[in-house]
């Protein structure tokens, strides 16, 4: 294998920062224009005397890197990528622009490299993927993809046949850089290894590529790659920087970590939102690679880390993987070591969530991820005073690459026969996931069933539906209620355990991810003493949660009256001679439909209460287009049903206009005419990017309606009465007071204001809502609880103390559903302050916890009685009677044995158990504390109304439960919730 060469004792270094002339008379970027030195005083002196020349700085000898990145003998048929870049590479960032110039360069160039472009940014920028070997092999690309995909699926192969093709196959490496889009290093590793892959005159060189297909994807995530340094362009000056406080090394907001839509593209590779993204995992999932490496970078203080992780580790990962990264990690060191670099392994880095790039461990990769401390730009001066340049960190990232090729070349073999034994285990008798299946229970909600299915599809998962109903035994619900019998439904979905995509599947869908007593006993350790977590991301994840679908586990194999999924066929609705139209509201392609439609000034209504008219039944949340609102639309029917084509939802014909009995009826109060909506979203620095772009990002995919963005620190001056609903996405800023005011005013001359998490603990501290935290409310803790015990009681079916309704007497004894059972009675207040104090430790690192939601209030348009809420250490809301609570934690179940008691601050009523854990890890503690507390509420000021989000309902673009809830307060709330003037 070529090693990099040594460069001279003094070299020249190309960025010429000192040798860049501004003109005046002519904007000329900076630093585009480079000129030799010794041109620069005939440079001044040709130019007009209006010019200003840049200071040359002083010499900064602590950024010579004293190696270059490129092999000493090359091919000259290949362009070296200094033609290109303008610089050595690896000794600044390399903008997307020129990475796409050079990569479709070499493959044009270069007889070792098939080029693909496998996926287009939001921002239209493309998305390449080089296989790099031998021109033999790159000719049997197709023939090496079939042999590789026989051994993912060796069911019924011979053993000969499977030793054949081992023998015969190359190994495949998959070798992914930059992610994330500030974290550059990996990219600029990626041109330097391409090159020297295709243009090194070197005979280790020409062996590997002999046995090896090197699949690169150099550049992961383009568009935040063009912010980044598009930033590094705005921050640079004319003397190189090395402090890791500048702006030059920090950023601003939003930074270049995310994509156009400030996605984290790294926690994206199964639930597949972002289009860089699911062109990548189709890729991934045909060559089912043996190594696959992630290049990203760290804090700028750090060293450089590197597999393997450390617990907790998700038992669903095959133990060939953990021995065969233990041998990368060997050799990787070993290299590191030669150059007297320093470096660790695991430390920080679990593996637990498997929504990272690692997710190809569970179909069968080793997966190698590299955090290189961050260097930006130029370099950065360490604690210990020594400069870490970037060229140096671009290396370590090489070195690492290649180090990890020659590991997988020497073991490629081995690593197949463990990764064909492992499928052959997963889909045998003996089987870990033998007798076990996961259901999902019809439901009408096209759009998010569809969705689901569609993402299991996308990793090659088998998805069957039921053709009867069919009873099964050793059932467990996401409420952890378990069952020795259950009757199934015709039509639930069905997805056996046992197939070959086992591993990936059961990560996904398994209720709860195992975490060994060792990492609880640690965990437990850290939050008692200084509050710092083992775990990195989310404790739960399960895709049917999320998704806020209900499923169930089965402790067996479903193999009776079973078919593959098709999905159903969709209802058109006739065109002409009826009153209107219906979308059922279980469907949330139903918000969009109104809100598009509305857009376009058709008046919509919403119907509020389940019903049927004519042969249409329809659920709470109805939305209907009536003809008679309408009558300045002509082209009336064309709308509704582009719109409802352009949402992929079941259009329905609304022939009659009576309802039976006391159903809705189309001119009574229960069919509610709704508000435009005109939306702008809050954002910039102090706000949270991730929360902005995933509300952002639901907007323009689910609803697709014009909307603005706002400035945080300029909503004094901005003229709100534009808009009708103002978002706040999670922030860590305080709210100004006068932003606050500006906000109070607007919304009380009738506007909607809807916050989320951080943003909800703002609106509560500015005075805009009378909702509290759980630790401002616990002196009026009886106040809350008795606005809790009538909401239950509202909503029960049965009447309290029913025996003396009728009495002529009046009764001395009644029951009152605050009163406790005497032996049972609850904390005084200063017990309640010491327990809620003591409880605030363990508030939860992402797990799912259950939320009941009031059926009535049409802010749960669409929701279940049970609702998962991804929750972390987010407030906790108490609402009383100035407010509603639509969802609030805890989800009671029957159990007749038990009296009422207290928790914590709340009364339980007689007969109830609470259930709130659905996934992930919730200490009890916490679980005490959280439960009964307010998700969502919802209360009305002057005109106007605000609703307070405790958590973030759109995560990942993956809660689609909860997002149904955000999407409800955004289209439906100007005309639901706020009095603002009706215009006919």
């Amino acid at each position: 294998m070529v090693t990099v060469r040594p460069v001279p004792d003094d070299p020249k270094i190309p960025i010429d920062r000192d040798k860049t002339l501004m003109k005046t008379t002519k904007s000329i970027p900076l630093f585009k224009t480079l000129l030799p030195a010794s041109l620069l005083c005939c440079a001044f002196v040709t130019v007009s005397s209006e010019a200003a020349v840049l200071m040359k700085p002083t010499a900064a000898t602590t950024l010579n890197y004293p190696h270059a990145l490129t092999p000493e003998k090359v091919n000259p048929a290949i362009t070296p990528p200094e033609k290109v870049l303008g610089f050595p590479v690896g000794q600044r960032t390399a903008t997307p622009e020129q990475i796409n110039e050079l990569v479709k360069l070499w493959a044009k160039e270069s007889d070792r490299i098939s080029y693909q472009q496998y996926a287009t940014s939001y921002e239209g920028r493309p998305l390449h993927l080089l296989a790099i070997s031998t021109p033999k092999n790159l000719a049997a690309l197709p023939d090496i993809q079939q042999k590789v995909q026989m051994l993912a699926k060796p069911q019924g192969k011979s053993s000969s046949d499977i030793e054949k093709a081992i023998k015969e196959l190359p190994a495949i490496a998959w070798m992914a850089y930059s992610i994330h889009g500030n974290e550059s290093s990996g990219a600029d590793a990626a041109l330097a290894l391409i090159y020297q892959l295709i243009a090194a005159d070197d005979a280790e060189v020409t062996a590997l590529l002999e046995n090896m297909v090197v699949l690169v994807d150099p550049m992961m995530n383009p568009d935040g790659r063009a912010r980044f340094t598009k930033m590094l362009e705005q921050h640079r000056g004319t003397a190189p920087n090395v402090d890791g406080q500048s702006m030059l090394h920090t950023g601003v907001w939003p930074f270049g970590r995310s994509n156009h839509y400030y996605y984290d593209l790294n926690r994206d590779f199964y639930f597949l939102q972002a289009p860089e993204t699911r062109g990548r995992v189709a890729l991934i999932n045909q060559w089912y690679p043996q190594l696959m490496i992630d290049g990203h970078e760290m804090g700028s203080d750090d060293t450089f880390l590197f597999g393997p992780s450390r617990e907790p580790i998700n038992s669903n990962i095959p133990q060939s993987k953990h021995k065969w990264g233990k041998i990368f990690a060997t050799d990787q060191a070993a290299a590191f070591d030669q150059n007297n670099w320093t470096y660790y392994t695991g430390e920080w880095f679990e593996n637990l969530y498997p929504g990272y790039s690692n997710y190809a461990e569970y179909r069968g990769a080793v997966h190698i991820l590299y955090e290189q401390a961050r260097t930006a730009e130029d370099g950065i001066q360490l604690n210990n005073g020594i400069v870490r340049t970037y060229q140096q960190s671009v290396h370590h990232q090489l070195v690492s690459s290649i180090a990890n090729l020659k590991t997988l070349a020497a073991n490629s073999k081995a690593m197949y026969r463990d990764f064909v034994q492992d499928r052959q285990l997963v889909t045998s008798a003996d089987s870990p996931y033998a007798n076990k299946s996961y259901v999902v229970l019809p439901t009408a909600n096209r759009k998010r069933l569809e969705h689901f299915v569609s993402l299991l599809q996308a990793q090659n998962i088998e998805v069957l539906q039921l053709t009867a109903p069919t009873s099964v035994k050793r059932v467990v619900d996401q409420l952890g209620q378990s069952f020795t019998q259950k009757n199934l439904p015709k039509g639930a979905i069905v997805i056996n355990a046992r197939q070959s995509e086992a591993r990936l599947l059961n990560a996904i869908l398994e209720f709860n991810a195992n975490i060994k007593d060792e990492v609880l006993l640690e965990e437990y350790q850290r939050t008692l003493r200084d509050g710092s977590s083992l775990m990195y991301d989310n404790t739960a994840w399960n895709m049917t949660m999320m998704l806020g679908l209900t499923a169930l586990e089965v402790g067996e194999e479903i193999s009776d009256n079973v078919k593959a999924y098709e999905p159903a066929a969709l209802h058109v609705a006739a065109k002409d001679e009826n009153l209107g139209w219906l979308v059922n509201g279980d469907d949330d392609a139903s918000v969009a439909f109104a809100a598009r439609l509305m857009e376009q000034g058709v008046q919509v209504r919403l119907i509020d209460k389940a019903g049927q008219l004519g042969s249409v039944v329809f659920n709470r949340g109805t939305v209907t287009v009536l003809r008679s609102d309408n009558p300045q639309h002509a082209d009336l029917a064309d709308k509704v049903m582009t719109a409802a084509a352009d949402v992929h939802t079941d259009l329905h014909n609304l022939t009659q206009g009576l309802g039976d009995g006391d159903l809705p009826d189309i001119g009574g109060a229960h069919f509610r005419l709704l508000q435009a909506p005109k939306l702008a979203i809050v954002g910039q620095s102090g706000v949270s990017q991730l929360d902005f772009g995933a509300i952002w990002h639901m907007v323009d995919t689910h609803l697709g309606i014009r909307h603005s963005h706002l400035d945080l620190a300029a909503l004094t001056r901005a003229d709100l009465r534009q808009y009708n609903v103002i978002v706040l996405p999670h922030m860590m800023a305080k709210l100004d007071p006068s932003a606050s005011a500006a906000l109070k005013s607007w919304v009380e001359a009738g506007g909607t204001l809807i916050s989320v998490d951080g943003a909800t603990t703002q609106v509560m501290a500015g005075g805009l809502s009378t909702v509290k935290p759980l630790a401002a409310a616990i002196e009026d803790a009886a106040k809350y609880d008795l606005s809790l015990q009538r909401e239950w009681l509202a909503s029960q079916s049965t009447l309290a103390n029913k025996a003396a309704i009728n009495s002529y007497l009046v009764p001395e004894r009644i029951s009152l559903p605050w009163l406790a059972d005497e032996k049972t009675k609850g904390l005084d207040k200063d017990q309640l302050k010491i327990w809620e104090q003591w409880s605030a430790h363990f508030m939860p690192s992402g797990a799912i916890l259950a939320g009941r939601v009031d059926q009535k209030h049409w802010l749960t348009f669409g929701s279940e009685n049970q609702l998962p809420l991804l929750f972390s250490n987010h407030p906790l809301l108490m609402s009383d009677d100035e407010s509603e609570a639509a969802v609030r934690i805890g989800v009671m179940t029957e159990n007749k044995m038990v009296p009422s008691r207290k928790l914590g601050w709340s009364t339980l009523p007689a007969g109830q158990d609470v259930r709130v854990r659905m996934s992930g890890l919730l200490w009890p503690e916490a679980a005490q504390r959280v439960t009964n507390a307010a998700y969502l509420t919802r209360e009305s000021k002057g005109n106007g109304q605000v609703i307070l989000f405790a958590g973030q309902p759109v995560v990942r673009g993956a809660t689609k439960g909860t997002e149904r809830l955000l999407l409800n307060a955004i289209v439906y709330g100007p005309g639901l919730g706020a009095s603002n003037p009706i215009k006919l």
